[in-house]
């Protein structure tokens, strides 16, 4: 299956959580057609476009992130072009490591960056949208006389759609045609994904590509905090076609922006409502604020309220088989084996101090901190049943008891903490621990990370903290320091 998105976005700090969430997703690839989705698999894909709108940014961090995605089987392929109309850059993003089945690929382009950027979106006169080929595309928005009953769009998000995908760039290939193989491989599902100005620029780009022919039934469009992109005619003309999932803030401004500067302007598609988590520093239009929110929504659908890591453990494969069913997992614990099994990994519970203001991300947080640990690991074991002392040293001895118990010869804990900045009460620097031992209580590896709640939610941070963990049990597990 492949993914498209076009993107938009102000200023990224997270782009991060990234490279190890797209992974932990990668086993549940949803079923070709969009239309069929149930709400796990809705929430899944919105958390999967969030994600991708953190990681195309022009930053050192995000150059990091791709890098790092790289070793993972995640090719990225950027592509330029510019003229008087718009500078655009789109990245094609292929997971190469995926099974040939579900193989996953996205196209991302980066939104409102530039000042030619705030030009695109400040050029909100409208153009008549219609045509079949690139070049209808341009006759039908240089009319000038045009009934106002007739489908128009955006100038600026159409100067920036054709620049990005209907002009020929500098070896004379226009965007759409390197799209052409994707979108002729037979039975292949294609998602468009933006924030802001992405999301305005993917349903754009879907109603040309449907123009083109298309099937709309293999196209369906994410968007985050997206402007409206056309008038009534339009809505009615394309809100049958387009399959539309519309993501919106409660206080983001943008998503009606342009309603109240220009008449005529009217949103279609299916609008999901989230509302900012209270922790976040950022305005309510930022993808961070999104992105925390898809992180949630993910964990509330998929996990049904039972927020642990016993809840996600049950669903993970490497369990399920060793149950007799999936639901046999899901509802009692499994049967435990009391001899050791090399290379087994007890996972214990996470122990987490945050101030009281933010303990209500706690749960999240846990799960986060627990969904990328297990993933480290193809054998892990996972046990709540007991509550973690609070004592250090009886902490590591109680959970190298229950290792033992559980068959398992290896102990990974996960320890979070936060604290108040001194003169920002409501900024708060979280502490991330991993550690992993021998049954014997000996040390393998350990790291710790820490970042603050500034540009970030805490569940973010977390995410960040763990997936530079993670790069440091990876490490370990090339050394052969600890099982893979």
């Amino acid at each position: 299956m492949r993914f498209f998105g076009v993107i938009g976005s102000a200023v990224l700090q997270v782009a991060f959580c990234v490279v190890c969430c797209v992974v932990l997703l990668m086993g549940n690839v949803a079923a070709a057609g969009a239309r069929s989705l149930d709400s796990a698999g809705q929430a899944r894909m919105a958390y999967i476009c969030a994600l991708a709108d953190m990681a195309v940014y022009d930053s050192d961090l995000n150059e990091a992130v791709r890098q790092e995605m790289g070793k993972l089987g995640w090719q990225f392929k950027d592509y330029r072009n510019a003229d008087k109309r718009a500078h655009t850059t789109f990245y094609t993003l292929e997971n190469t490591a995926a099974d040939e089945n579900c193989r996953e690929t996205m196209v991302v382009i980066p939104g409102t960056e530039k000042l030619k950027d705030v030009e695109v979106d400040l050029r909100f006169g409208k153009v008549l949208f219609g045509g079949r080929t690139p070049q209808e595309f341009r006759q039908f928005a240089e009319v000038e006389k045009v009934d106002a009953n007739q489908p128009m769009v955006h100038q600026g998000f159409n100067d920036y759609t054709m620049t990005a995908f209907f002009t020929p760039d500098g070896e004379g290939v226009m965007g759409a045609d390197r799209l052409k193989g994707f979108i002729d491989e037979e039975g292949e599902h294609l998602y468009l994904t933006g924030h802001s100005l992405g999301g305005a620029v993917a349903t754009l780009l879907a109603a040309r590509l449907i123009s083109m022919g298309v099937e709309p039934d293999r196209l369906s469009v994410f968007t985050f905090g997206a402007p409206t992109v056309g008038n009534t005619a339009f809505a009615e003309e394309q809100g049958y076609r387009i399959d539309l999932s519309r993501y919106t803030m409660g206080g983001d401004v943008v998503k009606n922006a342009l309603q109240a500067l220009k008449a005529d302007y009217v949103h279609f598609g299916t609008e999901y409502r989230w509302q900012k988590n209270e922790n976040s520093h950022k305005y309510n239009h930022a993808i961070e604020g999104y992105l925390d929110a898809a992180i949630r929504n993910y964990y509330d659908e998929v996990l049904q309220g039972d927020l642990s890591l016993a809840g996600l453990a049950a669903r993970k494969p490497e369990l399920l088989a060793e149950a007799d069913s999936a639901e046999g997992a899901a509802k009692v614990r499994l049967p435990w084996r009391r001899s050791f099994d090399e290379g087994r990994v007890y996972i214990a519970p996470v122990a987490i101090d945050v101030p009281e203001y933010i303990a209500n991300d706690s749960a999240y947080m846990k799960v986060v901190a627990g969904d990328i640990l297990m993933s480290q690991f193809s054998r892990i074991r996972v046990d709540e049943s007991f509550a973690l002392p609070d004592a250090a040293e009886e902490t590591l001895f109680a959970a190298c008891r229950r290792a033992e118990e559980n068959g398992c010869d290896r102990v990974a804990m996960v320890s979070i903490t936060g604290r108040a900045d001194k003169e920002n009460p409501k900024l708060y620097r979280l502490m991330t621990s991993v550690a992993v031992y021998s049954i014997t209580g000996e040390q393998l590896m350990s790291t710790m990370t820490s970042n603050t709640t500034k540009e970030i939610t805490p569940i973010e941070a977390v995410m960040y903290d763990m997936t530079r963990a993670a790069d440091d049990i990876r490490a370990a597990q090339k050394q052969g320091i600890l099982p893979e």
